[in-house]
């Protein structure tokens, strides 16, 4: 009879072994190895510090996400190359100081992520949405949502942006509406 912990090495590897083997038998996925997943996790935490940094007021530092010559669309609006996406993450230039009262904590959910890697390129697909949070007891809301497909490049061990299409499906700021149209997976077209 095995002991306790044999069975439990068993039973976890049988459980990893068996997690795998789903990952890999989708009819579109790529062969899934070590690496692939390992950049599969860097990725998808670059796509939530993202958003964390962006929820914590570091609207100045949203370009290091970016390759030197990365395009961002958000609704129409076109960023090209760091400069442009910082005067578009921070209009003013400046580091905004935090506010004397507390505000709303606006959380951004990232989900149904769909990633594929190709060596040291990638697609990764997600939907988002917003959500606002006015103070203990009371009931947060949902503010905007929408889609990202996003085109990383992997340069020296580390996942960039390339190319980012960021589609509002509800909640458009104000600012994009001049620019704003319905469109679906931006790199696909």
């Amino acid at each position: 009879m095995l002991n306790a912990t044999i069975r439990k090495t068993l039973k976890h590897t049988v459980a990893a072994t068996t997690g795998l083997l789903i990952l890999a038998s989708g009819p579109t996925q790529a062969e899934v190895t070590m690496e692939t997943l390992l950049d599969r996790i860097q990725i998808e935490d670059m796509l939530v510090r993202y958003y964390y940094d962006l929820a914590q007021g570091n609207a100045h530092e949203m370009s290091e996400f970016f390759t030197e010559d990365a395009l961002l669309d958000v609704d129409g609006t076109i960023a090209n190359g760091r400069e442009a996406i910082e005067a578009l993450y921070n209009p003013s230039g400046e580091k905004r100081e935090k506010p004397a009262t507390p505000r709303p904590q606006n959380h951004m959910l990232l989900t149904n992520p769909v990633i594929d890697i190709n060596g040291n390129t990638a697609e990764a697909h997600v939907v988002w949405t917003g959500i606002k949070n006015n103070g203990v007891g009371e009931e947060p809301s949902l503010y905007e949502q929408g889609r990202e497909d996003t085109a990383m490049v992997k340069v020296n061990g580390k996942w960039l942006i390339s190319k980012r299409y960021i589609s509002s499906d509800s909640g458009t700021p104000d600012r994009f509406d001049a620019t704003y149209e319905p469109r679906g997976n931006m790199l696909a077209e």
